[in-house]
């Protein structure tokens, strides 16, 4: 239903509708949440009874005229509605009808400054009022209710017959629920002192900002270069001229140490949001960044819809990561695009920051689109710029007895890790499959037990003894014998996160380590807790998959081994290969970043492949050319553009058909534009649902709306879909897999 309805406002709610105002209307038979975009004009009622609104949300704040104009152009661009947009700049839960206050309230209690001289009589009551003066003389009132009563004793009758008589006065207060999630300042903030390149990049930053008109610059600086100082600086600069910024980091782990040093520095106007906040704590913040009570805003992808008055600096970190783009549902966006999109609107300054950047972005700098500025260094000790870590390969077409034990740790990275613990450093390892083992084979007939509802086979998780599928969660039994040939020869093959941990420490049993994947960071604040422990050096070891390889900045860090470097070469992926080099590159990067010097171990049975040997000589410009080189031959992005149109349904072939019929439409209306399929997508079962897929490669001459409208005829022309069938579109895709 991609347009606006008109709906009429009855005269007692005139005062106070506005654009972006969320209200609730009739809408057949059923009541539901909209907002408010344009004023009507009197023709647009020719022809109908139009309805009335039931009711206005005066809890949220309206969303921005400029929000509005965002979401709008995300609906056209990612072809969505322009509804589902705006639901995803709503805090949760914002698109079902209010069921009544989503605030949190709470009674405050204070003094009347007209009490009567004579106390009360009551000894509860007396005692209540002894204790408000105390508190009165220190400057704590009002204090909330559940204090009183349990400093004192008595009830909230006692209260309520104390404000009666004079004696005191109750108000409601909303609570933000919001600083609960708020990780604590680090210490005092340390003097830094700015290297060349990172002046040289401050300086075009600020002149940018004091232009009041759009910018966006690539900040191109390698691992440990000092790009966090260079945002907090920019930062400053547009604080200093009353602008307000959004601070975009790519994962959920990265959040609490990115708050505590932009709080060090900001103190409470910073603002967090993220899913793993709790649905108030959502709303809470929310509420108070539409408020203007947070002018700084923290967060993954969803934060740069987050409701801030006319963002002057938007900042996204680690720009490279895929994990700024949403899949499912609808809008599908990259928040990296949209950040670009937003600060234009706005005539702010965007940055983009990353050692290894996306080789759109870095086209966008060579083509004058985006401003470059790189800092090629480290950040000096005693004047001196600390050296990136060393890699070491450990071929393991040479560990035969790793294979033949199924190990995983070579004895190189065992004698490494030993060493560091001497030392009393630190270690981080990074295996990108969690589980304990991958894959459950049958040895003599080489069945593996897999996901009746997706296509793909399930992982072992030891701690639970089952095995689980990692797309659609479900969950099954270990079986003692082969499900086809009934022989008990079922192995397990292959290494998780689980089963390198049991691996470490029964190598090395003095080892104290941490695993964070996404089985041990699913609890609330899990990915502070980890973190925590890990700085204040209560582990020798963090492993994990690519939660570990980001953003992290620990001193004590010196050795960095990499458990299957070409793990992530085999996916038949366009961009199999970028994120394979930036993963190597980032993780590597996490070591040796204070005054020790760092070394990284490398595990691989592909030690020549070529993206293996840039990451070993930290050569991102070697990549870019070696990668552009192929993207340009193929005509994908940056050199070209592409649009995934996938459908799915409960019937393979139905599903086929369907895809089969809008491919004839789209080839008539769409001759310039190379076409990949349909065919059955790379996970070709999904939670019970068949998936065929069809790639548009798209030239950058012919226009994004000629696109968009040949798609839109083509929809049309196969006409609805049956029941349960569903058709994506996904522009730009991150991953065609």
């Amino acid at each position: 239903m991609d347009r606006p309805y008109s709906y009429i406002v009855p005269e007692h709610f005139w005062h106070l509708v506005r654009l972006g105002r969320r209200v609730v209307v009739p809408f057949g038979k059923r009541k539901l949440a909209g907002v408010i975009v344009e004023e009507g004009k009197e023709e647009d009622l020719k022809g109908y009874a139009a309805k009335e609104v039931i009711d206005v949300d005066m809890e949220l704040p309206v969303l921005p005229a400029e929000i509005l104009k965002l979401t709008k152009w995300i609906g056209q661009y990612y072809m969505c509605s322009w509804g589902e947009a705006a639901r995803a700049a709503l805090p949760p839960g914002s698109a079902a009808p209010s069921a009544g206050s989503r605030a949190r309230t709470v009674t405050m209690v204070q003094l009347n400054p007209e009490a009567p001289l004579n106390p009360p009589t009551g000894n509860r009551q007396q005692a209540i009022m002894e204790q408000l003066r105390i508190w009165d003389a220190a400057e704590r009132l009002p204090v909330p209710q559940v204090e009183v009563l349990a400093e004192c004793g008595g009830s909230a009758t006692t209260l309520q017959r104390l404000e009666a008589l004079g004696y005191i006065e109750l108000g409601v207060e909303v609570m933000d629920r919001s600083e609960g999630s708020m990780p604590s300042r680090d210490s005092q903030d340390k003097t830094i002192v700015l290297h060349e390149a990172q002046e040289t990049s401050i300086a075009a930053i600020n002149k940018q900002l004091d232009s009041n008109e759009f910018g966006c610059f690539l900040l191109h600086g390698v691992t440990g270069s000092g790009k966090t100082e260079v945002y907090l600086r920019a930062l400053k600069h547009a604080r200093d001229a009353g602008k307000t910024g959004i601070v975009l980091v790519p994962e959920i782990s990265l959040t609490p140490q990115t708050v505590r040093r932009f709080r060090r520095r900001f103190g409470d106007d910073v603002a967090v949001l993220h899913s793993r906040m709790s649905l108030g704590e959502r709303y809470d913040a929310w509420r108070g960044i539409g408020d203007g009570r947070y002018p700084i805003v923290i967060g993954p992808r969803s934060a740069i819809l987050a409701p801030l008055k006319r963002p002057g600096l938007i900042i996204v970190d680690e720009e490279h990561e895929a994990s700024y783009k949403q899949h499912d549902p609808a809008p599908r966006y990259n928040a990296r695009d949209v950040a670009i999109v937003r600060a234009m609107n706005n005539g702010s300054t965007c940055i983009l920051g990353s050692a290894t950047p996306s080789l759109e972005s870095l086209s966008n700098a060579q083509s004058g689109k985006y401003q470059l500025l790189s800092m090629p260094d480290r950040v000096p000790i005693n004047g001196v710029p600390a050296r990136l870590p060393k890699i070491q390969i450990v071929d393991l077409r040479n560990e035969k007895a790793l294979f033949q034990k199924k190990e995983a740790l070579s004895a190189r990275l065992i004698e490494a890790i030993e060493l560091r613990m001497e030392r009393k450093e630190q270690t981080i390892l990074l295996l990108n499959r969690r589980g304990f083992s991958p894959v459950m084979e049958c040895t003599s007939c080489g069945w593996v037990p897999e996901c009746p509802d997706c296509s793909v086979s399930l992982v072992y998780h030891k701690p639970l003894h089952h095995l689980r599928c990692h797309y659609c969660g479900r969950t099954d039994r270990v079986p003692n014998v082969c499900g086809s040939c009934s022989l008990p020869t079922m192995d397990y093959a292959g290494t998780g996160t689980q089963r390198l941990e049991e691996e470490l420490q029964s190598k090395i049993p003095a080892v104290r380590q941490l695993r964070m994947d996404l089985d041990t960071t699913s609890g609330k604040g899990s990915h502070h807790t980890i973190l925590d422990q890990f700085g204040l050096g209560m582990a020798d070891v963090l492993l994990g998959t690519q939660m570990v390889a980001k953003g992290l900045d620990f001193e004590k860090v010196t050795l960095v081994g990499i458990i299957q470097a070409e793990a992530g070469l085999m996916l038949p992926d366009i961009r199999s290969e970028e994120r394979s080099f930036q993963l190597l590159t980032q993780v590597a990067g996490r070591s040796g970043r204070a005054n020790l010097e760092g070394e990284v171990i490398m595990q691989s049975r592909q030690p020549g492949h070529p993206i293996i040997q840039f990451a070993i000589r930290h050569d991102y410009a070697g990549f870019a050319k070696y990668a552009l080189e192929s993207r340009t031959t193929l005509g994908y992005p940056p050199a070209g553009r592409l649009v995934s149109i996938t459908f799915s349904g409960p019937e393979d072939a139905k599903t086929r058909d369907l895809a089969e019929r809008w491919r004839s439409c789209i080839d008539s209306r769409l001759k310039v534009v190379g076409r990949l399929g349909p065919s059955p997508a790379f996970v070709h079962k999904l939670k019970n649902r068949f998936r065929h897929q069809i790639l548009l490669k798209v030239p950058l001459q012919v226009p994004a709306s000629h696109v968009r409208s040949a798609i839109f005829a083509a929809n049309k022309a196969i006409g609805a879909l049956p029941n349960t069938y569903r058709l994506n579109v996904d522009v730009d895709p991150i991953g065609i897999v």
